[in-house]
């Protein structure tokens, strides 16, 4: 049974258990993608060794709901002249070392990203662009803005 959360308050959702033990996540795995659309999101695993190649495509990882192991996990990337966009939620360690000729390889963290703890799993993406762009961003928490702040305070003096 599902319970509705009390008036003004909002359901925050439970916590994923990011990481699987090493028996369950897969040693390798990629996609390549010529002139098409790929891409993955919700609850899906990471392997250890994640190799994609574009050629004129586009690519959307999403890792927010993904399951990785504890460690490291690499993402290497061959992108000729296309777009890669990997999303890194905070709980997630970041390590960008790829490089771009004639177009951008770039790390981007959006919102507040607190502190990354110490046991967190590593994702470390490397590769190059060709002319083409990689971008990874991190997504953090976002406050409410001004005019969530005013409508709020405009409710509590009403």
């Amino acid at each position: 049974m599902t319970s509705i959360p009390p008036e003004g308050h909002s359901a925050v959702p439970a916590p994923i258990q990011r990481t699987l033990p090493d028996n369950f996540v897969p040693e390798r795995s990629g996609v390549t993608v010529w002139w098409s659309n790929i891409k993955r999101e919700g609850e899906w695993i990471l392997p250890r060794i994640f190799r994609l190649f574009t050629c004129m495509g586009n690519v959307e990882l999403n890792l927010t709901h993904a399951r990785m192991s504890a460690g490291i996990s690499e993402i290497d990337i061959r992108c000729i002249l296309a777009n890669v966009e990997i999303t890194v939620p905070p709980d997630v360690r970041v390590l960008c070392e790829g490089e771009g000729f004639m177009g951008n390889f770039e790390t981007q963290r959006i919102g507040e990203i607190p502190p990354v703890p110490i046991n967190a799993p590593t994702v470390k993406i490397t590769g190059n662009a060709y002319l083409g762009s990689v971008t990874v961003k991190v997504i953090g928490r976002f406050d409410p803005g001004w005019k969530e702040k005013l409508k709020a305070w405009a409710a509590l003096n009403s």
